[in-house]
Order: C-alpha cells, then structure tokens, then sequence
C-alpha cells in the first residue's frame, strides 16, 4: 500500500500540461465517470463521509463538466465536485498528469501547490524552476490566472513555452503579479545533508514518492552519526511510499515504537457490529481496531541516538504528517515550523479507461496521541509566524534553540 500525498498529486496535476491539449469525447467522459462511481462505491472509505452524495456532487458541476473539450479541462471540472466531499487524497489525473505522478517528469511553473480558500497555496518552489526565478516563495496564494479567479492547481496550467500572468498575494498580505514561463522539468530532487558546525547535522528529505533512496538514506545517517543533534528537514514533503516513511522513521526511532493506526472500512464496520452506532469516528474505532504503524529496524543495526527537531509547514502532507505526529507524540524530538496541510489518508492510483488515473482514499490515520489529522494537520511544538517561515537561516537557528531547550 502506497501513501501518495495529496499535495503531490496536486502538483502532478499542475505541472504535468501535454505540449498539445488532447480532446475527450463525450463518451468518454461518460465510461470514465461510471468507473469513478463504480470505484468510489467498491473501495473508498474517509471515516464519517457520506459517498452516497457523489453523484449530487456530480450534477452540481454537470455544466463544467460538459462543457469540457479536453482532457484537463474534464479532470479540473471533476476534481472541483470532488472538493465538495472536503478531504484529501481523491483526485481524477487526467492521462498526462497520471504519467507525470508514475516518472517525475513534468511541464509547468515549477511549484508544488494545493487549493486553498483564496484561490491555490504555494506549498514549495522548485530551486531552479521559473516560479523560483520569478520570485514566487512557500505560503503565497495564487489569486488569479490570465485575469481569471482559481481554485485549483489545474486553472494554471497551460503548455510548454506559454507564459502565464498570475495574482498572487504575498507572505506579507501584499498583492503583486507575475508572468511566468511554464516549461519542462523534473519532480525529483535528491534528498541532502549539510552541516552547521561539528556537531549539527541538517537532512533535507524532500519527498517519500520518487526520489527517495533508502541506500542514500543510509549513507546520510552514516555520515551523521557523529552529530549530537539532527534536523530533519520535512517542509514541503508532500508524503508518498510508507514504506519509505517506515525506513526513514527506524533509522532514529526504535523499531517497536508505534507511530499510529491505519483504520480500515472493515475496522469501521467491525466496531459497529460490537458496539453498534455508525462507526464514523476513526478514533473511537482506533481505540479497539486498526493496523499498527512502525519503523522498520535500521538495516545497519544502529540508529541516530542523538537530540532531533523536525521542520514541518504547509506542504509536509500525508507521511510527513504520520511522521510528524509519530516523533511528538512519543517525545522523540521537537516539530518546529508551522502547521501541517492536514492530507492524511492512505490511497491508492487506479488507473481507469483513456489512460486516466484515480486517487482514491482507502484508509484513516489516527496518531499515536489519538488524533485524527485528516482536515486538522500536526502542530509544531515551536510555532514560527509566517514571515519568519520565509526566512531559511531563522527556521534553522529556531530548530537549533528548540533542540538546545529540550531536557538533556
């Protein structure tokens, strides 16, 4: 089972524009559309959601949908219904948004981005992209596209080599515009570590989906096992693989340290059966069923025993989030930052007719505290105001004091 973080797709989603928009028939839309109600009905589970409401969901946005002539227009206009449910990890992935989530390699500004009220929330941007050149920073909102209101991550989106005007308001409340180039880049970016003096290592993990290698990993806390204190740089990770979140986890956390519950549509209806009610609280049901989280014992039979701050904002979604609320909960180290996206359901990508693909939610996540974090995030032990999120040397040197404040 795979976590792929919402904000991750919604990345792919905006970032991967064919270089020619393709045309969906009217047909199609159709067979595509009973393949999503078939699949919702068959496997999603979100504890307390009302699946029977799709399709009023779907004729509240008929006109939109209908009126698209191309793949991504179609994709847009059902993911807009699908907002209407109010959680993560359900998406529609239009053919060439679903190839971008499978190989990293994408078309667009360069930004990871997910809807926000006011329009689409800069989550991360990409060193080196055009929205980095442009000036575009983490916690801006994009307000408007080409004079146009948007509201999700598929309204920006246009092909390679075109250029779009953007509203966006700043950080600071300000409202400035930008004209960016989309262009072609990659999704994966390599995991690093650096150090501030002798004995503060910082480990930037930028993703658990594509890109994060286990033997890099290793080396890293190799090399990082002479520290006294360690940073783990989570910011803007939108989740992915458990399995690489398991991998990371054991490498500072003991193997036998639960890090949460994943509860199941079958845990729900267990719990019903016992004790009867609608089963629709994840935590009350956390309490008698689920599966149990944990790291996965160091391959290399040591861990970093050292003192650990995480930094978390916005954009650590999913298994950043399980990783978040694992390491406060059990007292393992100090989150600073800001909170979390709150995107945290276990999912699958079916793939469907035409090439398209769905994000379908299958699992609850209930932390090892007993919190359900899906729609709440985690919040930091070291809250940082937003201003001082965009300065890089003052997250570190706050992580730095929270670790030196901790109890010995």
């Amino acid at each position: 089972m795979t976590m792929k973080h919402w904000l991750l797709s919604a990345l792919a989603a905006l970032a991967a524009m064919p270089l020619v928009a393709q045309p969906i028939t009217a047909e199609s839309k159709t067979t595509i559309l009973g393949e999503v109600a078939e699949r919702i009905a068959k496997s999603a589970y979100v504890g307390g959601a009302d699946f029977s409401k799709w399709p009023e969901f779907l004729a509240k946005h008929k006109e939109a949908i209908d009126a698209a002539e191309t793949e991504e227009q179609f994709s847009a206009a059902v993911n807009a219904a699908f907002l209407e449910f109010g959680f993560s990890h359900l998406r529609l992935l239009s053919p060439r948004a679903a190839e971008s989530q499978r190989t990293g390699n994408s078309v667009g500004i360069g930004i990871l981005a997910a809807p926000d009220p006011e329009g689409v929330r800069v989550a991360e941007v990409l060193e080196g992209g055009n929205a980095f050149k442009a000036g575009l920073k983490p916690g801006d909102v994009i307000l408007k596209a080409n004079g146009k209101k948007v509201s999700t991550p598929e309204e920006l989106r246009g092909e390679a080599g075109t250029k779009v005007k953007i509203e966006v308001k700043r950080v600071d409340g300000t409202v400035a515009e930008f004209e960016i180039e989309r262009a072609v880049f990659s999704l994966v970016r390599k995991d690093k570590l650096t150090w501030l003096d002798e004995s503060t290592a910082v480990l930037k993990v930028h993703s658990f989906a594509a890109g994060y290698d286990m033997k890099a990993i290793d080396q890293f806390f190799e090399e990082a096992s002479k520290a006294k204190k360690l940073i783990l740089d989570l910011r803007g990770n939108g989740g992915g693989s458990t399995a690489n979140l398991f991998h990371l986890a054991g490498k500072f956390m003991d193997s036998q340290t639960e890090l949460g519950k994943f509860i199941t549509r079958g845990h729900a209806q267990m719990y019903i059966e016992k004790f009867g009610g609608t089963g629709s609280d994840p935590v009350a049901v956390a309490k008698e069923y689920g599966i149990p989280l944990r790291p996965f014992p160091s391959r290399s039979g040591k861990r970093f025993e050292g003192a650990v701050a995480v930094l978390i904002n916005a954009g650590s979604g999913s298994a950043s989030e399980i990783l978040a609320a694992g390491v406060q909960d059990t007292k393992r180290g100090k989150l600073v930052g800001s909170r979390t996206a709150g995107a945290v359901l276990a999912s699958t990508f079916m793939r469907l007719s035409s090439g398209f693909s769905l994000q379908l939610p299958l699992m609850e996540y209930v932390s090892p505290g007993g919190k359900r974090l899906e729609g709440a995030g985690v919040s930091p032990d070291v809250a940082l105001a937003a201003e001082k999120m965009a300065d890089d040397a003052g997250v570190i040197k706050a992580a730095v004091a929270a670790i030196d404040s901790s109890p010995a």
